[in-house]
């Protein structure tokens, strides 16, 4: 069944870009629920499209290089990097608050406007991020946390968004063991998940200081906040379930979900833009699980043509990302689509 790609909300297409789209492919198979929709041409030249549609950007970890996902779901490709390859060790961007945070060789942070602003050192003289370092932004990009797996600390930015007059806050965080997995809210409200003796113990660090328990986990399936508010996900790769903490900053009240035992080792989890829908990586099978936040509908397996790996938010309210970029295509999905389909973005050069 042939899919013509629609425009989620958020999508403003500019103008139509003949040495773009002439060079994709569109070709359906299976069109909704566990099925696929292949589209666009493996051997496509990525093409730096600054006047189309983007999906958003992705860190290809192979060559050091922040690519932008040009198109729409259903016709897309990668295109060419906006910084120069080998440059940074690793970076995050958000597309809803229209900036990228980048690590360099020194491990010193820089913040870049996309999708050309020149860099700039985070925090004045520098905020340094440490080897192995990941980066965590909030829903809507105006907050993110920068901390490294086993470490003691982690760095809170604020203040993120491409237009913000005072630039990127810092402050720092410490914990009492070491990190497993941390999470931020637009409000600047920070989780992590703490190392224990048999799992993880979830608590919420304050901003003044110290650490309040949530919930423990068996294992680390993933954190995530929903949309711009303050409740938080937490998926159990052992437990094989997803928890709800609503309310984490003022009162929590902790919950789990129900998920129709389709959970299979979580790996990630993120939540749709609005709030509706919660999507969750399974690393036991090559699967992700829809679930409505709102109770309205049961929980839906769809199947994955690769393993997933990561649960990343692009442009939109809901479209997400399952796997890295590399030489093997890029799957994604409009997880608030009634019957979601995997749609696929061909390899990068």
């Amino acid at each position: 069944m042939l899919r013509i790609p629609s425009f989620p909300p958020g999508f403003k297409p500019l103008r139509r870009c003949a040495g773009f789209w002439g060079g994709l492919t569109l070709v359906g198979v299976c069109g909704c629920g566990g099925g696929a929709v292949q589209t666009g041409s493996a051997a496509a030249t990525p093409t730096a499209v600054q006047a189309g549609p983007q999906l958003g950007y992705a860190w290809k970890a192979a060559d050091e290089t922040l690519r932008p996902i040009l198109g729409v779901p259903g016709s897309s490709q990668m295109g060419a990097s906006v910084v120069a390859a080998t440059t940074y060790v690793t970076a995050a961007s958000s597309s809803a608050a229209g900036i990228a945070l980048l690590i360099g060789a020194d491990q010193k942070v820089y913040s870049m406007s996309l999708p050309n602003g020149p860099p700039g050192l985070v925090g004045g003289a520098g905020v340094t991020a440490g080897a192995g370092a990941k980066i965590r932004f909030s829903p809507s990009g105006v907050t993110a946390v920068i901390y490294v797996p086993g470490g003691l600390t982690a760095s809170v930015l604020t203040g993120l968004a491409a237009n913000s007059a005072s630039g990127p806050q810092v402050r720092q965080v410490a914990v009492t063991g070491p990190l497993m997995d941390m999470a931020t809210s637009d409000a600047g409200t920070v989780v992590a998940v703490l190392q224990g003796a048999s799992g993880g113990s979830l608590n919420f660090l304050p901003a003044g200081g110290g650490q309040q328990q949530l919930a423990t986990l068996k294992g680390v399936g993933g954190l995530a906040f929903v949309g711009i508010g303050d409740n938080l996900l937490a998926a159990d790769s052992v437990a094989n379930t997803l928890t709800l903490v609503q309310a984490v900053s003022t009162s929590p009240s902790v919950s789990q979900l129900p998920t129709a035992n389709l959970l299979k080792a979580p790996v990630a989890v993120g939540a749709a833009l609005s709030g509706k829908w919660a999507v969750v990586a399974n690393g036991g099978e090559a699967s992700v699980v829809q679930v409505d936040l709102t109770g309205v509908a049961a929980p839906q397996r769809i199947a994955c043509p690769s393993q997933p790996a990561v649960v990343e938010r692009l442009a939109g309210n809901g479209v997400f990302r399952f796997n890295e970029i590399g030489a093997a295509p890029t799957w994604i999905a409009d997880m608030t689509a009634p019957s979601p389909a995997m749609l696929f973005i061909p390899a990068s050069q």
